[in-house]
């Protein structure tokens, strides 16, 4: 059966219904899609025949042939590689919209410069085939006339084309099956077996509905893919708009910056012009430090700047691309676009840039130590101070708090764009709090970064209920919705709950665990004041047990923090008995509280640590449960038949570190922390896990809180009211190569459980 083969053309003037309407819109379309992107030379249809990518950027027919390397192209204006149809350049789709462009542009400027598209000695060209698109000369203009399958063209002098409009340049497309070549495109067929023009003849022969086939009328089906098409473009165009807004704003930060540092550079030299001599050369190590500053900023505001203006490129070249399509080209020829149009505009505006500054231009320069006393702090006066906050990486810890009782309901972590922490401090942070009459309040924030990597906001209120805070840094809001507390009237629970307050902590009594059947040990399956039930969790406040720590651990004074201590507060240690007590062997400590009673309890430990030297095999640090006989038998618990295990060494197996999951000796599973082999030292790395332990059903289940993923799924636990008590335990290893710290939440500083932890007990 013969197939009807087809180019893009309008067979009505429909879209632009006067000359003067398209002539400022043609106006302002760029040379650039007016020639080809290597060759520079303008687009024919002849020797330099436009075919667009599926990526929307065109090239000529002879520069793509250049470009083919085996059975792809790869575009030279944005790298992406496409597969070459059949393996010949011919099959990418021709875009006949810029060659009536061309013409019509060729036309307006200067009819002079119109070569003959026929003849090789490019002579003048004197009229125009509008069948063809082709300039001629008078000669070819003759020949044209009189072949048999030309005579019938429409041929038009190119005097008479100055006022001319888009539709009168564009070919009328006709059916190319025999037999219907007078024919001109009416109909669509739409059945996926087609999806293109039709003539009438055709759509009567070939595309009948018994044969599956469905027809629509062309400007029909034309102008209902052009509102999807003109709805995409206005999207994308919002994108555009978003990309150009950041493009600004980080090219106003560079340039601030290069304003900052000249400030900066004068205040330096005013600084130190007051000091002495000798202090020359810190003068020029802080300036050092400013410059370093500066470029690290520049270097990744302009990274990101580079990657926008790639990417916004690919935005103008496909909105425009789209656009002068939807505007120029016949319906034909739209259709035969549309998928690509469409593809691309899709892909366009579902790829993601971001759209925050990736650094901002906040360098200061600190004058300390430049007093009277300067002499005493020779070698530490001045200092470059450079935040590189990056504001949606800002991780906001919410806790409830008691009413009537200075408290800390927002704790506040900073971090750049690499995820580094921001320990520099002195960043402006205000917080203000409305509470639930409307009122507003403006509590003090402290800055602890020095100590905890933090800031810590002071709140005091006498309102029940829920209370929303904004935090603003640098003077603008990081989250337009706010974040919520409450304030709970705790009654005859005021004592317990004040414990929670950073600013008068308890200091816990020592408790006495020597064995599994001591009552101040087993305070099993009870919620106490401090617990928080999520549902059917409950979020047990546990802590680290200070009281039986192996003497090298260093738990902080709430007993939220383990580390081991410094070699200064280690001094003598290893040389001296253990205290009465505390573990002999087992390098940590044990949970306040144990379970045996059925329930579901969670916790969650925030683990980070720093590669000192090269890591083998070295044990960084151990999780786990475990009755309390096996603890301290040896220096870990996971070899024990009543012990369940995770710990993170380097792997035997795969060279990294990994975490593994052990129980009874036995290695379960490992899973790199790291893609590095072997980790380097100065890597600093933060993880985050949360423990589900089902007591009922006697599973543990660990959870990578980053990644929201089930690290391991513990089942057949030896736990019940029966049998004794299992403890959480936790240990810390090798402190001359590793320096590790644990974070313990529980209770009140649980903010909800991690669905894949309740999915994992739902479906066992």
């Amino acid at each position: 059966m013969s197939t009807a083969t087809y180019h893009p053309v309008m067979t009505q003037p429909f879209r632009v219904q006067s000359k003067t309407s398209i002539r400022p819109q043609i106006e302002h379309v760029r040379q650039k899609f007016l020639e080809c992107y290597v060759c520079n030379e303008d687009f024919n249809e002849t020797d330099h025949v436009p075919r667009t990518l599926p990526c929307l950027h065109c090239v000529c027919e002879v520069c793509m042939e250049s470009l083919k390397t085996r059975d792809s192209v790869v575009c030279p204006e944005c790298n992406e590689s496409h597969p070459v149809p059949n393996g010949d350049v011919k099959n990418f789709e021709k875009d006949g919209c810029r060659g009536y462009l061309v013409n019509y542009l060729q036309v307006q400027a200067n009819e002079t410069a119109i070569t003959c598209d026929e003849c090789t000695n490019k002579r003048r060209g004197t009229h125009r085939c509008k069948e063809c698109s082709q300039f001629l000369c008078n000669d070819c203009t003759d020949a044209h006339m009189k072949t048999k399958v030309t005579k019938r063209h429409e041929i038009t002098n190119v005097n008479d084309l100055k006022d001319c409009t888009i539709e009168e340049l564009q070919a009328i497309q006709r059916c190319s099956v025999k037999g219907h070549e007078d024919q001109q495109f009416q109909y669509y067929c739409v059945s996926n077996s087609c999806d293109k023009p039709v003539c009438a003849l055709c759509a009567v022969q070939f595309h009948s509905e018994s044969k599956g086939h469905k027809l629509r009328t062309l400007m029909d089906v034309y102008l209902e893919t052009k509102r999807t098409v003109d709805t995409l473009v206005s999207e994308v165009k919002h994108k555009q708009l978003t990309a150009e807004d950041t493009l600004n704003i980080v090219d106003g930060i560079i340039s601030n910056l290069d304003d900052v540092q000249e400030k900066m550079v004068e205040d330096i030299e005013v600084a130190f012009g007051k000091c002495q001599k000798k202090l020359e050369e810190r003068k020029e190590e802080v300036k050092n430090e400013l410059l370093n500053a500066v470029s690290v900023k520049k270097k990744r505001l302009q990274d990101q700047l580079s990657s926008l203006n790639f990417h916004k490129g690919n935005l103008d070249d496909s909105n425009e691309f789209a656009t002068c399509v939807s505007t120029y080209a016949t319906p034909s020829e739209f259709m035969n676009f549309k998928d690509k149009v469409i593809d691309r505009l899709k892909d366009m505006n579902t790829r993601h840039f971001d759209v925050n500054p990736h650094d901002n231009a906040d360098v200061q320069f600190h004058q300390d130590n430049m007093g009277e006393d300067f002499k005493h702090f020779a070698n530490n006066v001045g200092k470059i101070w450079s935040s590189s906050l990056y504001i949606p990486k800002t991780n906001v810890t919410l806790n409830d708090i008691p009413a009537d009782v200075e408290d800390v309901p927002i704790t506040i972590f900073l971090y750049n764009i690499d995820g580094d922490p921001q320990v520099e401090g002195g960043v402006d942070i205000r917080v203000e709090i409305e509470d639930p009459n409307g009122k507003i309040h403006r509590p003090t924030v402290e800055d602890f970064t020095a100590k905890q990597g933090c800031y810590k906001v002071y709140f005091m209120s006498q309102k029940h209920g829920k209370h929303k805070a904004t935090v603003l840094i640098n003077g603008d809001s990081i989250n337009p919705d706010g974040y919520r507390f409450n304030v709970i009237h705790h009654g005859a629970d005021r004592q317990s709950l004040t414990y929670r307050s950073a600013r008068i902590p308890d200091t816990p009594q020592p408790r006495n665990i020597v064995s599994p059947t001591n009552s101040d040990v087993t305070i099993v399956g009870r919620i106490t004041p401090r617990d928080i039930m999520h549902g059917d969790v409950n979020c047990v406040d546990i802590s680290f047990d200070s009281s039986v720590a192996h003497t090298s651990m260093d738990v902080s004074g709430d007993e939220k923090v383990m580390k081991v201590k410094t070699m200064k507060q280690r001094h003598g240690i290893s040389f001296r008995e253990p205290e009465a007590g505390h573990f002999r062997n087992y390098k940590g400590t044990i949970a306040t509280k144990s379970f045996n009673k059925p329930g579901l309890f969670y916790w969650e430990v925030v683990v980070q640590y720093k590669i000192l030297r090269l890591i083998r095999q070295t044990m960084l640090f151990e999780m786990g449960l475990s009755r309390i006989d096996c603890v301290d038998k040896r220096y870990t618990v996971d070899a024990f038949p009543y012990a369940w295990a995770v710990s993170a060494r380097g792997c035997h197996i795969c060279g990294k570190v990994c975490l593994q999951t052990w129980h009874n000796g036995q290695l379960m599973t490992h899973n790199p922390l790291s893609n590095r082999t072997p980790t380097p030292p100065t890597m600093v790395v933060r993880l985050h896990y949360g423990f589900l332990l089902d007591s009922t059903k006697r599973h543990w289940i660990v959870v990578d809180l980053k990644t929201k993923k089930v690290i391991f799924h513990f089942k057949n636990l030896v736990i019940s009211e029966m049998s004794d008590p299992l403890f959480p335990v936790f240990a810390i290893y090798n402190p001359e190569q590793v320096q590790a710290s644990l974070e313990l939440l529980s209770g009140m500083n649980i903010t909800g459980i991690p669905e894949e932890a309740l999915d994992a007990i739902v479906i066992t």
